[in-house]
């Protein structure tokens, strides 16, 4: 009976832990890419090409806020000189309440959106190197009726600014 017992035991325990370290695969709906040239003119605007991808094969409805494709309604990217230090935002901060459909952006299946952004509209950049990353946020898409969320992953850019 002890046994028995103790084989009931440890089959427990060997299906708690399998449970417990399952792994789970999380797939992307998006795919998003940032570039800008890497030697660029402070007197003519420091720009930044942002785009996503639907990977999916039906529409997604992204919701544009704390998103490139809004504009600069809030800080978008972190921003370091030279020395690591992060550069302040100085665009505007907005405060929502419930979004309504001109809040999202259509993504049809397999398809990019792209939008380009002009750095010096947020930050007080001025000669040197920087380098450029994508705030890390929660993105929020409809997929059908599915209220979802999902982060955008880019590399960090290299810009120097003459």
């Amino acid at each position: 009976m002890l046994k028995s017992t103790r084989l009931a035991i440890v089959l427990l325990t060997l299906f708690v832990h399998s449970v417990v370290g399952a792994s789970t695969v999380i797939v992307n709906p998006f795919r998003c890419e940032m570039s800008a040239t890497a030697e660029q003119q402070l007197s003519a605007g420091v720009y930044l090409n942002f785009s996503v991808t639907n990977l999916t094969k039906q529409s997604l409805k992204l919701l544009t806020w704390y998103t490139p494709f809004e504009g600069f309604l809030s800080k978008l990217f972190i921003i370091k000189d030279n020395e690591g230090k992060p550069l302040t935002y100085h665009g505007i901060m907005v405060k929502r309440l419930t979004p309504t459909a001109e809040d999202y952006l259509v993504l049809p299946p397999k398809e990019k959106i792209a939008i380009t952004l002009n750095l010096t509209k947020a930050y007080s950049l001025t000669s040197g190197k920087y380098s450029v990353q994508l705030a890390p946020k929660s993105w929020q898409y409809l997929q059908g009726k599915s209220q979802l969320t999902s982060q955008c992953l880019v590399h960090p850019l290299n810009i120097n600014i003459r």
